[in-house]
């Protein structure tokens, strides 16, 4: 079957949680314009839907393909029930989902495949990433609306396509733009460095005024013949082979957990971590003491760590404590932790799971000059 155009579902909203996420989501409204003007500009997205919590923000999109969807006041939002509700209603098939804040170094010419490929299959499931999709398309979606309607959150549903429902899958080559999203308050500065990114955000990062010393202070040893670092976490193979060919940076790896949430496993408390392990043995303390042994500097996808413990902080604790904010994080164990990265004598860098795979791959990417225009 071979269709003539693909449906576009953009949910872009959420993150009033601190001014952080304040921060956060004023970034997502300024990549979704990109987004929209990257993905229409392909020819091949037939019609859009931008889903948001923000009717002001919403009536500021202006493009006959556009729709905006408001979400219903007064009623808890559900990832699934929200997406299959909008796919039902257009009579959608061919549907390319995505976040706001996903993609940002994607540019039409990057989509344009991924769209012919939904265009002309019958039965396809695409995403950047089986095991943590920030965007997927699939076909046929009126099929598959009662495993959507379920899903919680975005991440898990290529997974949930693939292995419940058979779908033929096919996941992009792992690169910084396949892999790089906008998820936490790191991902920021590290698109600030990569200037790759489209016309809206890059604008917006320019007036973003967060430090980023200790992320400069990473991407410094990087750089040095001999430097070392530690990078832990949900780690793909392909980001720290990308560190390997690029740099003359001797790395050591503590790659685990990788599709915690996609699997499931973290939501029925299944999460192990070596990581997690020897800091209840050693404390914050003793943890960022023997680190400093290994390495001259740490990339630390903590969230790792707090699923491990059984404790995952508000929305507002993780985003300062990617900053360094110690003195902002509620959290008692993430306060702690916190404030003893922030006083390592080496640099720390914490965040969520791009700041050790997407993130990374762009910063590799800075190192190595080869940010393109669009």
């Amino acid at each position: 079957m071979v269709r003539n155009n693909v449906t576009l579902v953009l949910m872009v909203g959420g993150w009033r949680a601190s001014p952080v996420g304040d921060v956060l989501r004023a970034a997502h409204q300024a990549a979704a314009r990109d987004l929209l003007d990257d993905l229409l500009g392909t020819g091949l997205i037939g019609s859009a839907v931008v889903a948001t919590d923000d009717k002001e923000w919403g009536e500021s999109l202006s493009c006959p393909l556009v729709e905006v969807d408001v979400d219903p006041p007064g009623k808890p939002f559900h990832f699934g029930q929200r997406l299959a509700s909008i796919i039902e209603r257009c009579g959608a098939q061919a549907v390319l989902y995505s976040g706001g804040g996903s993609a940002p170094l994607m540019n039409s010419e990057a989509w344009y495949p991924v769209l012919e490929r939904l265009v002309a299959a019958d039965q396809l499931v695409i995403t950047n990433n089986v095991h943590s999709c920030d965007w997927v398309g699939f076909v046929p979606a009126g099929h598959v609306l009662p495993l959507v309607a379920e899903q919680e959150r975005d991440n898990a549903v290529a997974w949930a396509l693939s292995r419940e429902v058979g779908l033929p899958l096919e996941s992009l080559a792992p690169s910084a733009a396949a892999r790089f999203d906008l998820d936490t308050p790191l991902d920021l500065l590290i698109a600030r460095r990569h200037r790759a990114t489209g016309s809206h955000l890059d604008r917006f990062l320019e007036n973003l005024d967060w430090a980023s010393d200790r992320l400069d202070a990473v991407a410094s040893i990087m750089e040095r013949e001999g430097g070392s670092l530690v990078i832990a976490g949900r780690v793909p193979s392909a980001a720290w082979v990308a560190v390997e060919q690029a740099t003359q940076c001797w790395i050591r790896v503590f790659s685990e957990e990788r599709g915690m949430r996609a699997s499931g496993r973290q939501a029925r408390g299944e999460v192990r971590s070596l990581i997690a392990d020897y800091l209840r043995l050693v404390g914050v303390d003793g943890l960022f003491s023997e680190l400093a042994t290994l390495a001259d500097g740490v990339i630390l996808d903590n969230r790792v760590i707090l699923a491990a413990r059984g404790i995952w902080p508000s929305a507002s604790d993780r985003y300062y404590a990617d900053l360094l904010r110690w003195d902002s994080v509620e959290e008692p164990f993430l306060r702690r932790m916190t404030w003893a990265a922030a006083q390592a004598a080496f640099p720390v860098v914490m965040g969520g799971h791009s700041v050790v795979s997407g993130g990374l791959l762009a910063l590799v990417e800075t190192i190595q000059g080869r940010e393109k225009a669009r």
